[in-house]
């Protein structure tokens, strides 16, 4: 889709800032109400089922009833092109997704503070009867002021219901799958309980519980495979809060928190120091939020009245001591098995003498893995190295003994570590069409992305590339490829939510002194201007020094813009001076508006891809003055 592009006369999307396996995000100005808005649109497969549109509506509709601070509000729902999109909440900042990557585990009393906000937005949901299906980091964006708001809603639910193939599309993301996701089966309120007990997981260890060589492989382990505590990953993580998270991730959903609200509540208690229990206590989920919680706070029965001793006169009574000796034997006989069932449900690990459950160690730093099998008594030999397309370096890829297979205390499980991705080549792609280009670079299996500029080369030849030609990259690495857009400049500045400046023209980038600059803009209304703003354009010193300058007075025609109509494309040429005088060197070229009535400037809202200064001007070009 070219950008800039309006929505059925309302939205202007002008910046692509994300993209998933359904849909595409954009940021864009809601010109009606002059507000930024982010608008995600739904990729072309989807408009080919129509049984996922009507629920996509429904649900899109429910969504937007949802009230809570920290859930991403919708504000609308259209179709434009055959295209269904919605209309959502603008928030500037990044998502948790980033915020692992960058910075690995976080702070535990962070990762809490962010699940109870979690929480909080999904509990609203499941009291309104919607499920998400669909958590995961990406999905959960923070604010410039460290706020969670959790998108999506609906979303997931909708593509859940379509009559789509299942070739077509997988509804949900393995890595943070319930097991009933996993096999097919309803979702639950207790699915979401799952979801964010994984992202808990995730925040406080830095690594997904389980990892594998496909998504098939990941599911499987999410069925049938238990997790390591992330108290066993990480001592210094408090035991009731591993307890907590064991019980999100229970593989049951009865033995999970029945909703968000309900993990929320033991998340709070926790905080506050009411919750304390242990691995060798009731389960955290039994005191909040389980099946069996109304069972254990029911109101114990009455006991019954003792009944009075029969009067025989103060007889002995040979055989009630008879029948007495005989219980306290069998209880006593039934001690050692007493001890035994407890030892299995405690610890199922040891419940054969000398034996224990294999973890799965694959996708742990070396040092963790090995941790992990000492503390079961077993031991690790490494095989080798193998290079990884996804595990990092110095991870763990595969191991000798299964997970969850019954093994010997003492048992040796060899491992094989990962060297991390691949390594490529880069190509020299230069001076070749991008199509071409791209089609090179992704069979060496490395990911292109094109990047637009001027330049004097015929449109759509790659100029320049990053990392230069002769690097040395990982696979799946992102190559950038500058690629030219002819003498036309796209930018996608917003200048007070009135005006976007889509794109400029200018023949070359060396002059003479004495020589004119051709310039030609296309301007765009995002609203009607408010006012008969001047435009200036200014040739300047890097510093700001003004080498020469054009103030146009609106006289009428086009460049009146309070005649500039929405939806428009404004084309306005203007021819700048480079005085005779002019020393070679590099100039830039900054251009803006200002109403003359105030004497103030319009604000530049979003530079798009120039760069604004701390006067108000926009930065669009650096040329340069040769003799």
């Amino acid at each position: 889709m070219q950008l800039p592009v309006v929505f059925n006369d309302r939205y202007q999307l002008f910046r692509k800032i994300g993209e998933g396996g359904l849909a595409e995000v954009f940021q864009a100005q809601d010109m009606s109400l002059g507000r930024m808005v982010a608008v995600k649109v739904l990729r072309e497969q989807f408009t080919r089922d129509a049984t996922f549109l009507v629920n996509f509506h429904r649900e899109a509709q429910s969504a937007a009833k949802l009230n809570n601070a920290y859930i991403v509000a919708v504000y609308d729902f259209g179709q434009y092109s055959n295209r269904p999109y919605i209309v959502m909440e603008w928030i500037p900042g990044s998502d948790l997704r980033t915020r692992i990557n960058d910075q690995g585990a976080l702070p535990v009393e962070q990762a809490i503070e962010y699940t109870i906000q979690i929480c909080s937005a999904v509990g609203t949901a499941h009291r309104a009867g919607l499920v998400h299906g669909d958590l995961k980091p990406g999905n959960i964006l923070i604010t410039t002021g460290n706020q969670v708001k959790v998108t999506d809603f609906g979303l997931a639910r909708a593509l859940g219901e379509s009559s789509m193939d299942e070739d077509e599309v997988v509804w949900g993301t393995p890595a943070y799958f319930a097991p009933e996701q996993a096999s097919g089966d309803m979702v639950l309120p207790a699915t979401d309980v799952y979801a964010i007990g994984i992202i808990m997981y995730e925040m406080v260890t830095g690594r997904v519980p389980f990892v594998g060589i496909d998504d098939q492989d990941v599911a499987r382990k999410q069925l049938y495979e238990a997790h390591i505590p992330v108290d066993q990953l990480d001592p210094r993580i408090p035991e009731p809060l591993a307890r907590i998270i064991d019980a999100a991730m229970a593989k049951s959903p009865n033995e999970r928190f029945l909703t968000a609200d309900h993990l929320r509540e033991a998340l709070i208690l926790y905080k506050q120091g009411s919750l304390t229990l242990t691995s060798q206590q009731a389960p955290i989920s039994a005191v909040v939020g389980s099946p069996v919680q109304g069972r254990r706070s029911a109101a114990p029965p009455k006991p019954r009245p003792k009944p009075q001793p029969a009067q025989t006169g103060g007889g002995f009574d040979f055989v009630m001591l008879f029948l007495g000796l005989v219980a306290i034997v069998a209880v006593l006989g039934l001690v050692p098995l007493f001890v035994a069932v407890y030892d299995a449900y405690a610890n199922p690990a040891s419940a054969s003498t000398g034996r224990v459950q294999m973890p799965d160690v694959v996708g742990l730093e070396e040092p963790q893995a090995q941790a992990a099998l000492q503390r079961l008594g077993l031991q690790m030999t490494v095989q080798g190295e193998a290079p990884h397309p996804t595990f990092p370096a110095f991870t763990i890829i595969s191991q000798s003994v299964p997970a969850g297979a019954a093994v010997e205390r003492g048992t040796a499980v060899s491992v094989v570590v990962s060297q991390g991705p691949p390594l490529v080549d880069v190509p020299n792609v230069v001076g070749k069409q991008f199509d071409e280009a791209e089609q090179i670079l992704k069979s060496l299996d490395v990911v292109p992305q094109k990047y637009e500029d001027w330049s004097v080369e015929p449109p759509g030849q790659v100029i320049s590339q990053e990392p230069p030609p002769g690097s040395v990259v990982a696979n799946r690495s992102l190559v950038t490829l500058v690629v030219s857009s002819g003498s036309r400049t796209p930018v996608g500045a917003n200048f007070g939510g009135e005006i976007l400046l889509s794109a400029y023209e200018i023949p070359r980038l060396q002059f003479q002194p004495g020589e004119p600059i051709r310039l030609v803009f296309f301007w765009q209304p995002l609203a009607v201007p408010a006012a008969d703003y001047n435009l200036f354009i200014q040739l300047t010193t890097p510093q700001g020094g003004i080498v020469s300058e054009i103030d146009t007075q609106p006289q009428g025609g086009p460049r009146l813009t309070s005649n500039w109509q929405i939806g428009e494309v404004i084309v306005d040429p203007y021819q700048l001076e480079v005085p005779p005088t002019t020393s070679p060197d590099n100039y830039q070229i900054r251009v803006g508006f200002y109403n003359p009535q105030t004497n103030t400037r319009v604000p530049i809202l979003e530079p798009g891809r120039a760069e604004k200064d701390n006067l108000g001007g926009l930065m669009i070009r650096t040329i340069q003055v040769i003799q």
